[in-house]
């Protein structure tokens, strides 16, 4: 993937304004409500403390700027009971697997959390507060939830992201065991891990050696935050989607793809300067991207037809993110540009995996 943060990029002027306008913080954060913008700059400290990554806080806190009047504490404190019944139910149990089992039938039996296999697409299953209060998630969340219940019931587990399925892996008395919280809770081995990518994806080149590796938490945040953008995507929602994708920057500042991908939902939603600032940052932190030329033949386009002050533009996107104006979709012929996740940072079947900028021209 080009432009990856840490890769090297050579000292020039637009390179040294891209590290520049990624510090800055995200264009529309003017349009968040103060305590929007409070649980993203919550999640900003979590990321930056140099110890642990919470987990079940930042994922509450993706949440939160979504849902203003949800109270992270109390979530947390649901969570920390669902725990301590978890840790009674293994108390007095050596074998691994009937822990697990325990944990299984306590979660998944008696609680009902289950795969939103009806409605995948829903954003609620990837919001963890409405997980816990529907009982419906998708596998990332899902296994979120079972990776900080068994914690708190002393099972070490450890998120696994397969390419388009996401699992969870304990490591108990010596033994790696495989667990699916999408399906039930069960104990699955490594073919039906092949099985699940070849169902997910169609793709059985996708797994390789390296896919049942442990995933870090700041990369299952990413993940978590991919599939929102997905989503967004896909229903035009393009506010939600910058918001997305302004936070993606918060998880990883300076991935290339994302601020080439801010650049395009600026750009359509009025807010041309800043969209320029973006692409010219794309440009130069990843000058050898396959799609260069098109981006540049986007970035003159966007020069041409800007109109009206940042100003205007800005007020306009206030009105879009209220619902009282649309901005019109102008088309151009030039070529298209791959925007979206890809298949092995996402989740769910493969004909939910797109290329946005092909089912949606933004200008």
């Amino acid at each position: 993937m080009s432009g990856k943060p840490g890769d090297p990029v050579a000292p020039t002027p637009l390179a040294s304004r891209a590290k520049v306008r990624v510090r800055a913080g995200a264009p529309s954060d003017p349009l968040l409500t103060p305590r929007a913008r409070a649980a993203r700059r919550r999640l900003a400290a979590l990321l930056a403390d140099p110890g642990p990554l919470p987990l079940l806080e930042a994922t509450l806190q993706i949440a939160a700027e979504e849902h203003e009047s949800m109270d992270v504490l109390a979530q947390i404190a649901r969570v920390e009971t669902i725990g301590a019944e978890a840790a009674e139910r293994v108390a007095g149990l050596t074998n691994p697997f009937a822990r697990l089992d325990a944990i299984r039938v306590f979660l998944f039996d008696e609680l009902g959390f289950r795969g939103n296999v009806d409605h995948y697409d829903d954003a609620r299953n990837s919001y963890l507060d409405d997980v816990l209060e529907r009982k419906l998630g998708i596998p990332l969340t899902l296994s979120i939830l079972f990776i900080e219940i068994a914690r708190r019931a002393d099972l070490p587990a450890e998120g696994v992201g397969l390419p388009g399925h996401f699992i969870v892996r304990v490591e108990e008395q010596g033994r790696q065991l495989l667990i699916d919280p999408f399906h039930g809770g069960h104990i699955i081995t490594i073919e039906d891990c092949k099985d699940l990518v070849v169902r997910t994806t169609g793709r059985a080149s996708l797994f390789r050696k390296d896919s049942l590796e442990a995933t870090t938490p700041r990369a299952m945040l990413s993940r978590l935050l991919l599939n929102l953008k997905r989503i967004h995507l896909a229903q035009g929602d393009y506010i939600r989607a910058l918001a997305v994708v302004e936070r993606l920057l918060v998880v990883a500042a300076g991935d290339a793809k994302e601020i080439r991908d801010r650049g395009l939902l600026l750009a359509h939603l009025g807010q041309s300067g800043a969209a320029v600032q973006d692409l010219e940052s794309y440009l130069a932190l990843s000058p050898a991207a396959p799609d260069v030329e098109s981006v540049r033949g986007r970035l003159a386009w966007i020069r041409r037809r800007a109109g009206g002050t940042d100003v205007e533009a800005h007020d306009r996107l206030r009105l879009l993110a209220r619902g009282e104006e649309r901005i019109p979709i102008a088309r151009v012929d030039a070529r298209e540009i791959e925007v979206g996740c890809d298949l092995a940072e996402a989740d769910g079947p493969q004909d939910v995996q797109y290329d946005w900028w092909n089912k949606q021209r933004l200008f």
